[in-house]
């Protein structure tokens, strides 16, 4: 009885979760150059964004800026995802919590957008651009 209550209990965690097939054009790695709003002198950096929807990992990198950190994925849809960023690594250079929203542009492009905890202003966006494997 004990092993059907587990086995119950595994089936409906994966129902509750992320159904892949609507996020999984999210999946893979991407890479573009960012532009901040709010900065007058070096508003640019660059991006590198690393997705696994069937592990839920959403790693971000700022290579420029020395900053990483993760996503949680908050909501999502066929064409649009939004996250709770947190970086974890250099926080002295980077915002440490932010909201950002990513739309499917096509299958090999995505647009970022970069807001404040509770902000209704674009502070920060760019066009990522899928990263393709050199083995394909």
């Amino acid at each position: 009885m004990k092993s059907k209550s587990v086995l119950f209990l595994f089936v409906a965690l994966i129902f509750a979760g992320c159904k892949t097939d609507d996020i999984i054009w999210l999946n893979g790695q991407w890479e573009g150059v960012g532009c901040q709003l709010d900065l007058e002198e070096n508003n640019t950096w660059s991006i590198s964004l690393e997705v696994d929807v069937y592990q839920q990992l959403f790693e971000i990198q700022y290579p420029s800026l020395e900053c990483s950190g993760q996503w949680e994925l908050v909501e999502y849809s066929n064409d649009r995802a939004v996250f709770n960023e947190l970086i974890l690594e250099n926080t002295n250079t980077c915002i440490k919590e932010g909201t950002v929203i990513i739309t499917k542009v096509d299958e090999n492009h995505i647009s970022f957008s970069y807001y404040i905890i509770d902000g209704e202003d674009v502070l920060a966006f760019s066009t990522l651009k899928r990263k393709r494997d050199n083995n394909i």
